[in-house]
């Protein structure tokens, strides 16, 4: 390790360990949310949505490999190599229909009948699924390509309950938890084996970087972590979630030794039920105030909710310079991480 790593390494160490003095901060310009052709094989690029292929994906642009490195850190926080554009890997792999844009890459329901579509579906097929080596091979570039300077960072991979929603569709989903939940469960079952095995498999073509792997939310770890994700579990009470799906999301937490959950603002009910995984490390809360909903002192109280559990936090969004003092005031700077970026500016005319 050369010796100009070791004070931001032991930082990140400390975050883990919740005994950094200070938060990690970084200010970051504001993401791209959209709105980019969306790159294919031979040149091309799409901006209206396009059913692709393994043979579409030009891993060079989509991976930005085309373009200078990123610099190390950002602030407080390390950046890495990896996808720049939205890829729906793992509902490709579990055979949907894949919809790319300019606006992101999105999964088709796979059939219009929920039992019919969970008996049909093969663990042993989707593992030689031809998507898969598209994705083994994507980050085998990634990783000559950052040539030990960078770490490269896990593909999006979409956790359980929204894999369910891709494969299934939103409303047979939420009806499936009483039409036929013991099918269900088993389908959810092989979704959380395919997970660890497709997780892990990414993993080990990474290969460690500083001993270690940093997270998609610029965290380094010092053994190997998982970026994990809910997102469709807004479709259910806290309650309905803990019954259903809590326990897939807990069979692949407890198989990585560092993990950070994401939620949105829109679904903090469900930080309750998740801090009863035991091994569940951090949790990151993304704000979401382009959309309008935003309270700042209620999500204070989750943030101080997941604190006193003693798990990590990260926070991501937007916040002016009063917000970000408040929040960094009224929390415990011991494993805290926030990433932010500013308002945007509106001048006088559209006011």
């Amino acid at each position: 390790m050369k010796g100009k790593d070791r004070p931001w390494l032991a930082n990140h160490n400390a975050f883990w360990k919740r005994s950094n003095l200070r938060p990690l901060l970084a200010h970051i310009p504001h993401p791209i949310w959209g709105g980019r052709p969306y790159p294919l094989t031979k040149g091309r690029a799409i901006v209206e949505p396009q059913c692709i292929t393994p043979r579409d994906v030009d891993s060079t642009r989509l991976f930005g490999l085309d373009q200078p490195m990123p610099e190390p850190t950002t602030d407080d926080l390390i950046e890495s190599v990896g996808s720049v554009y939205p890829v729906a890997w793992l509902e490709a792999v579990i055979g949907c229909p894949i919809l790319a844009s300019a606006f992101g890459c999105v999964a088709k329901p796979i059939a219009p009948d929920a039992h019919a579509a969970m008996c049909a579906f093969s663990l042993e097929r989707a593992l030689e699924s031809e998507w898969l080596g598209v994705m083994d091979a994507a980050l085998r570039q990634s990783v000559a390509a950052a040539n030990g300077k960078l770490a490269v960072r896990q593909l999006h991979l979409r956790g359980v309950i929204d894999l369910l929603a891709a494969y299934l569709g939103e409303e047979q989903l939420c009806t499936s938890v009483y039409d036929c939940p013991d099918e269900l469960h088993t389908f959810a079952d092989k979704l959380a084996d395919l997970y660890i095995a497709v997780a892990k498999r990414g993993i080990a073509i990474r290969q460690r970087w500083r001993g270690g792997y940093v997270s998609t939310h610029r965290i380094f770890a010092p053994d190997a972590i998982v970026d994990y994700q809910i997102d469709a579990s807004n479709l259910f009470s806290a309650r309905m979630y803990e019954k259903h799906f809590l326990a897939f999301d807990r069979k692949i937490l407890r198989e990585f030794p560092y993990s950070i959950i994401h939620l949105h603002n829109t679904g903090l009910r469900m930080i309750e039920p998740l801090l009863n995984i035991a091994e569940l490390r951090a949790i990151e809360i993304h704000f979401d105030r382009e959309t309008g909903v935003w309270d700042q002192n209620q999500v204070l109280a989750w943030c101080q909710k997941i604190q006193d559990a003693r798990r990590s936090l990260v926070l991501y969004g937007e916040l002016n310079e009063r917000e970000l003092a408040e929040l960094i005031a009224a929390l415990d700077p011991q494993g805290l991480a926030v990433m932010y970026w500013d308002p945007p500016v509106t001048s006088v005319e559209e006011c």
